[in-house]
Formats: structure tokens, C-alpha cells, sequence
């Protein structure tokens, strides 16, 4: 145990009869409390803003703004089945926005600048795949990473259409709007984020930040589509925070924009990550479908 940590304890008055570090995090048992101790990278503004709007699922802080570091209420993480715990954290970043949410009036500058930037977005996607594809043509033997590459690429191109075409009915549709929805995002979602006790806490609120609810889940499915399906991501999400026409838009063509693969000289890291999106890009591309079928229907 380094100095600095001993000074905390000193400083809380606590007596330790245990301890242990799990990465930069120090587990300090004291009786029949724990605590974790590590260097200071809260926002206290949002602890207060989320208590304000009676939001509790954090661990209590029992330092300041002004210390070095964090002296924080240590929960053990009881869940078990990582199926049920994301289905948990779906639910409490429900339970988050909802409860954080407010509404403001639309800027239509900063509807542009949004717009500009996802078409430059797309364009410069689409461009960057339809060089790599002329450069692909011009081989006599394909690699597995680029025979991939190829076999999917009128995903790809397909993907692309469909975010193009969303975002200019997004754009149209927007402008016609008076507000748009804000909420409290936790901006590094993920399970490990995640404790399940009596209760469920999020912790790692270091990047938090008031935008749009999207966004959060946009993260989590990228980190998590081959755990879950998309469409029973938004269900389980919407029983608590339905979204609106135009964030489910906003939601789908930002996901079904490709991201771009740097090609590398290493085949088996080439076609790993060629894999990876893929896959991703399929189970939206299939989420879509079924969307638009179902749309047809009504």
C-alpha cells in the first residue's frame, strides 16, 4: 500500500483489517464495511444532478471534489448469468434517461452541423470502400481477409444507401420539430460497469455527459450484438423509455454506417476485424428489414 492510500485511511478514519488491489483500485475492508479507493476522477455535478432527479444507482462517495482521491462505497458484484446482467443493464440505462430527460428547443445551426457531418461521414465511408474494392480487383490471388471483404461488400454498399437515405429524411423531418430530448448519458457503458446486488449500481461516470439516449445504446450494441439482438434491445429498453420516430432514425442509420477497417500486411488480424463488422453489420442490416416489413404492415 502506497502512502497516499494510507493517507486516506488515515484521513476517513478508517481500520482497515484487510485490503487488496484489483488494477488501480484498492478493495480496503473495514469491519463490516468496504470501501474502494482510487485516484479522483468524479463529477460531482452529476452525482448531485442524478440524485436531484432521484436517481440513486451509484455508490455512495464519501470524499470531496477537492481530494486526491476517491474513497467510494464497495459493492460486490453478485450476478451471475452475463445473459440476465445485460438485460439489467439495459434496464437501468432505461431507468437513467428516463429519469434525467429534458427537452430543448431545437437549434436548427446544430441540426446542420449534425447533418453535414454524418453525409461527410457516410461520403467519406463509401469512398474509402470503393477505392478499397478497385484496389482488390487488380489482385490475381485474394487473401481471406479481402475474399471476405468481397463476398460482403454489397452490404456494405447497401448499408450505406439506407443511412444516406435516412439521414436526409431525418434531416427533413427534424427541422419540422420545436424540441429534441436530452438526457444524462453514462458515455462508457458496459457490463463491467455494471454491480448487481440488492440492488444495481453503475459506476465509471467519468465520461458522462447530456445528450441524446442514443447514444448510449448505439455503444452497448456495438459491444454487444453478438450477446443480444437489437430488436430486443429497444424492447426491453422502450417498456421503461419509449424513443421517439426520430431518434429511432437517428439510432438505426448511425449503426448501419460501417466503420472503416484499416487493411493491414496481418491476414488473420485483417479478417478478424473484417469478421467482426460484418457480422455486426448483418444483424442490423436483418433489424432493419424486419423494421421496414413491419412498417409496410401498418
Amino acid at each position: 500500500m502506497n502512502r497516499e492510500i494510507y493517507e486516506v485511511i488515515k484521513k476517513h478514519h478508517l481500520h482497515p483489517i484487510s485490503y487488496q488491489k484489483k488494477k488501480k483500485v484498492y478493495i480496503i475492508n473495514d469491519n463490516n464495511h468496504s470501501y474502494a479507493i482510487k485516484l479522483n476522477t468524479s463529477n460531482y455535478d452529476i452525482y448531485r444532478y442524478l440524485l436531484s432527479r432521484d436517481f440513486d444507482n451509484f455508490p455512495s462517495n464519501y470524499n470531496n471534489k477537492n481530494d486526491n482521491y476517491d474513497i467510494l462505497e464497495y459493492i460486490d458484484d453478485n450476478s451471475q448469468k452475463e445473459e440476465q446482467k445485460l438485460n439489467d443493464l439495459i434496464m437501468i440505462l432505461a431507468k437513467l434517461h428516463k429519469k434525467t430527460s429534458f427537452y430543448k428547443e431545437i437549434d436548427l445551426d446544430e441540426i446542420k452541423k449534425d447533418y453535414e457531418d454524418l453525409l461527410k461521414k457516410i461520403n467519406n465511408v463509401k469512398e474509402y470502400y470503393l477505392q478499397l474494392n478497385d484496389l482488390i480487383d487488380k489482385e490475381f490471388f485474394l487473401s481471406p481477409s479481402m475474399y471476405l471483404l468481397v463476398r460482403n461488400i454489397s452490404l456494405i454498399y447497401y448499408l450505406l444507401d439506407y443511412a444516406d437515405k435516412t439521414l436526409n429524411e431525418w434531416y427533413i423531418k427534424i427541422k419540422d420539430e420545436k424540441k429534441e430530448r436530452i438526457s444524462l448519458t453514462h458515455n462508457n457503458i458496459s457490463l463491467e460497469h455494471l454491480i448487481v446486488n440488492e440492488n444495481h449500481y453503475l459506476i465509471s461516470w467519468d465520461k458522462a455527459c447530456f445528450n441524446s439516449p442514443i447514444y448510449d445504446l448505439i455503444m452497448l450494441y456495438r459491444k454487444y450484438y453478438n450477446e443480444v439482438e437489437l430488436s430486443d434491445v429497444l424492447h426491453n429498453y422502450e417498456k421503461i423509455n419509449p424513443l421517439s420516430l426520430q431518434e429511432k432514425r437517428l439510432l438505426y442509420l448511425q449503426l448501419a454506417i460501417p466503420k472503416i477497417i484499416n487493411i493491414t500486411n496481418d491476414t488473420y488480424d485483417d479478417t478478424q476485424k473484417i469478421d467482426h463488422e460484418i457480422s455486426l453489420l448483418s444483424k442490423v442490416y436483418q433489424t432493419i428489414k424486419k423494421e421496414e416489413i413491419s412498417s409496410q404492415k401498418k
